[in-house]
């Protein structure tokens, strides 16, 4: 953090006459003297300071905790860490809406279904589309939205764990139910003001990787337009879930280059 010290540089003033400063002074003491609410208002502006810090270091406590309980639930997490220097105004706001609403992350979900699993078709569509068993990734359409991303959100109920968040609130939105497999990415971002104010902001958006349980897709219309499963990537979509998508395309390209058990088998057989 770098502060703007200008306030605080005055060597280039004249000293000023020891006299005048005296006066000064003592003026202002006996100002004060005569003022009875000037002890009760720097009293407040101390509490008021006592509380913001206590609220900072509740909210950093608060998300390492998670941190902790998702390293005690998948093992070592890929963490990247980002830190971000705001305008006295914009620090302002990210602290209020933090500390007025309790959050402090988002958490979505990379739902991904066999393709070999998918319900029978109907007998009104045609036949050939049955061949197409690539598997599917669950995205969203919100409300105003124009490009699609991951199901989610960062609505906590209280004690409730981020995974648990995650796999309610994508219920909530879609009526589709999954199973974690794991985290995929965590960024954990700092706010700092722009001043030499003392003061942090911590939130963490979670990236998990789930295969799809049950349920057919149902949109909770008060928050999305739409929902689908796709086989290959929206042309537009948070670039969240397009590295998710990178990760997934990659790794189903290779296991299709892989020969399954059965040819792996025939391959190691002797010859009788």
């Amino acid at each position: 953090m770098t502060g703007d010290d200008s306030a605080n540089d005055v060597g280039g003033d004249e000293p000023a006459d020891a006299t005048g400063d005296e006066l000064e002074v003592d003026a202002v003491d006996e100002a004060e003297l005569d003022d009875p609410d000037a002890e009760t208002a720097g009293g407040a502006e101390g509490t008021e300071e006592t509380e913001e810090n206590v609220l900072d270091k509740m909210n950093e406590i608060n998300v390492e905790r998670k941190l902790d309980d998702l390293r005690a639930m998948y093992g070592e997490l890929p963490v990247t860490e980002e830190t971000f220097e705001l305008s006295p105004a914009d620090y302002t706001e990210v602290f209020t809406a933090t500390n007025n609403t309790g959050y402090d992350g988002n958490s979505v979900v990379f739902i991904v279904r066999d393709g070999e699993d998918l319900p029978e078709l109907s007998e009104n569509i045609p036949a050939h589309a049955g061949g197409d068993t690539r598997d599917r990734v669950l995205m969203v359409l919100g409300r105003g939205a124009d490009v699609w991303a991951l199901p989610g959100g960062g609505e906590k109920m209280q004690y409730e764990s981020m995974q648990g968040t995650t796999l309610r609130r994508a219920n909530e939105q879609t009526n589709i139910r999954c199973t974690i497999d794991g985290v995929e990415e965590v960024f954990h971002r700092k706010y700092y003001p722009e001043t030499d104010a003392q003061g942090s902001v911590h939130t963490l958006d979670v990236y998990f990787r789930a295969t799809y349980a049950s349920g057919a897709i149902e949109v909770d219309e008060s928050e999305l337009v739409g929902a689908a499963w796709f086989a290959e990537p929206p042309e537009r979509m948070t670039e969240g879930a397009r590295q998710l998508w990178e990760r997934f395309l990659d790794e189903r390209d290779r296991s299709e280059e892989l020969p399954d058990e059965a040819e792996r088998a025939d391959e190691d057989a002797e010859p009788a």
